[in-house]
Order: structure tokens, then C-alpha cells, then sequence
């Protein structure tokens, strides 16, 4: 099981070294992210799609997790405009993990959401993390710790 080197992530989210959507082979905790991220001065979502197996339970788990009701039954698209905050200066990290059960099932609405949310973090302080050190996810550039 791989554990993340203490302050790292702090210091590539302060030295604003990380974007878009990168796959980081590391078993974070929640509140690790939330003290890595509180030390760079940056918020977080954590977000654990556990179970997961269709774009529909995607957008439900989700939504439910960062207290959007209003989000239940929407779109990927809508999701992704609720996760990655609109000011370019809201500095965000979310980490995605438990993401493997999605991969299996439904490889394409897991790369959709990946891509969409690559996208909606260019020109931002916006970054996903998909970790866990297992499991493949393909399309995703590979982040190490070293």
C-alpha cells in the first residue's frame, strides 16, 4: 500500500504545479487531503465513488456527497460545473478514489467524466487526483511521488 510522502501534495498545490486530471498511485485518507490541501491554502472535495457502475449513480453519489440534492438525476456535465468552482482563483483539489468499480463497468462514462473535468480545470487553480495505488485507468497521465 502506498502512502503519501507527508507535504508533498501541500507543496505542488501551493507551488500551483498540478492541473487538470492526473492519476497519482497513492492511497490517500480524507483527512490527509483535507490537511494537505488546508496547509497550501486550498479547498477540497473528496470524492469516493465506491460502487459506482453507470453515469447515473456516478452523478447520485456524487451530488450527494457534496450536499447538492438539486444535482440528482443530472447530467455529468452538470456535475462536473458544481465540482470545479467557476472563479479562477478558488483553489480546489478534489481526489477521486474507489473510482476502479466505474472503470470496469463503464470504462467510457468514466473517461467522459474524466475529460470533462480535465477540461473544466484548464485556466484554473483546479486539479483531480484520481488515486489508490491499485487499479489502471486508462488515458490518464501518471503522477509519481519521487
Amino acid at each position: 500500500m502506498a502512502a503519501p510522502i507527508p507535504g508533498l501534495l501541500a507543496a505542488m498545490l501551493k507551488a500551483e504545479r498540478l492541473s487538470g486530471v492526473l492519476r497519482w498511485k497513492v492511497n490517500f485518507s480524507e483527512p490527509v487531503i483535507s490537511g494537505e490541501a488546508g496547509l497550501a491554502g486550498w479547498n477540497y472535495i473528496w470524492l469516493d465513488t465506491s460502487s459506482v457502475t453507470s453515469d447515473r449513480e456516478l452523478v447520485d453519489v456524487a451530488a450527494n456527497q457534496i450536499s447538492k440534492p438539486a444535482l440528482l438525476g443530472a447530467a455529468i456535465s452538470e456535475l462536473v460545473t458544481a465540482l470545479i468552482p467557476t472563479p479562477a482563483d478558488l483553489k480546489t483539489v478534489i481526489a477521486w478514489t474507489n473510482w476502479q468499480d466505474l472503470v470496469k463497468a463503464d470504462l467510457t462514462t468514466a473517461q467522459n467524466f474524466a475529460e470533462q473535468l480535465d477540461e473544466a480545470c484548464q485556466g484554473k487553480s483546479a486539479v483531480v487526483i484520481v488515486c489508490d495505488s491499485v487499479g489502471q485507468f486508462p488515458g490518464i497521465a501518471e503522477l509519481t511521488q519521487g
